[in-house]
């Protein structure tokens, strides 16, 4: 018990590092955000509330399942080790108060090391830096994951030239095997 309390305080520790900086990006990027602040801030409430609920059922799912929320919508990614616990993960983002849509991309093996975990990291922050100095690209409407070298996107794309330039940035990167998009098409919906 005494060296489980100081690894529980780390963990919970880095946790709350990695939501602040969350939080502290969102406040950053809102002036460049096209969305409403509003539901900015149900988003991260969304992604708070489902982090918590995870780490009551079994603090494991935390550390093994990555959120992101966008416009209400989660998207988990990860590995579980069984189908009941990646069953029990998807039924609690569904029940989660403000989630209209829940897509799962969790892999069925044991979680994944340090090491490929931070090369995916690297990936993931190459074409947020790649997508920001990009001319005409909104690079905050975009939720970049990458898990096991299959890059994930959430977003809302303005128009055409947009969408296409951000997949290209994408499928451009050293590293990148598979692409899966969740960017809607706003031109298109009107």
């Amino acid at each position: 018990m005494k060296l489980f309390l100081p690894f529980l305080l780390l963990l919970t520790g880095c946790q709350i590092i990695g939501t602040t900086y969350n939080v502290g990006s969102k406040v950053g990027s809102v002036l460049m955000d096209e969305r409403e602040l509003a539901d900015d801030w149900k988003d991260t409430q969304i992604n708070l509330t489902l982090r918590k609920n995870l780490m009551m059922e079994k603090f494991a799912y935390v550390l093994d399942v990555e959120i992101t929320v966008f416009e209400s919508e989660v998207m988990l990614n990860g590995a579980i080790p069984t189908v009941e616990d990646m069953e029990r993960v998807v039924e609690i983002a569904w029940a989660t108060e403000g989630v209209s849509k829940v897509y799962n991309h969790i892999r069925m093996e044991k979680p994944s090391q340090i090491v490929d975990t931070s090369e995916d990291a690297f990936i993931a922050a190459s074409i947020r830096t790649q997508l920001a100095l990009t001319q005409d690209v909104s690079s905050v409407n975009y939720k970049i994951t990458v898990d096991d070298n299959v890059l994930y996107v959430m977003g809302i794309a303005k128009n055409q030239a947009e969408f296409d330039a951000v997949m290209n940035a994408i499928k451009s990167t050293k590293g990148v095997e598979k692409v899966i998009s969740h960017v809607r098409k706003s031109y298109e919906q009107q």
